[in-house]
């Protein structure tokens, strides 16, 4: 290892004053093996290096030609889509939070509905002048009023508890 021809630099510029950054960056211009270099310090990065490399957003790394400059229009590109990406979800969002707003209000009258329809059906029990099939009948039919109703009321939670969430 008496002359090395690869140097892996990482943030190299931290803590330095600018004499010895200048200083740095003149000995690593000349330089003459490889330089690896991971920096935030856009100046030094762009004095010291001829190649650039950047990791993306996306977990890929590209050559980057132009440098830095290409690295932040890249990285402003997919800012960008993210955001589109966003706004579509959340209009999605939207829609899907009005659609479970109209099936719980439509619920909630089902269940007024079925409620009014157990009482009324109540009501005809307590008639002594039934006969045991019209008593029958109405027994069933309150059976399956119940059945309905409850059916309502677990998928009127259903929606509250996704539009809570």
């Amino acid at each position: 290892m008496d002359s090395p021809n690869v140097l892996l630099l990482d943030e190299p510029t931290n803590d330095f004053d600018i004499e010895t950054l200048t200083e740095l960056e003149d000995l690593l211009d000349s330089y003459g093996g490889t330089l690896i270099v991971i920096s935030h310090d856009r100046y030094f990065l762009e004095r010291v290096c001829d190649r650039f490399v950047g990791l993306l957003g996306d977990k890929s790394v590209r050559d980057l030609p132009r440098g830095v400059d290409e690295y932040l229009e890249l990285r402003e590109a997919a800012m960008n889509q993210q955001a589109i990406s966003q706004k579509v979800k959340k209009s999605s969002n939207a829609a899907e939070e009005r659609q479970l707003k109209k099936d719980k209000s439509r619920l909630e009258r089902q269940l007024e509905k079925a409620n009014i329809r157990i009482s009324e059906l109540g009501i005809q029990l307590e008639d002594v002048s039934l006969k045991a099939e019209e008593l029958l009948e109405i027994t069933k039919n309150l059976e399956n009023a119940h059945i309905l109703r409850n059916n309502l009321e677990e998928e009127w939670l259903q929606i509250t508890l996704d539009l809570d969430a």
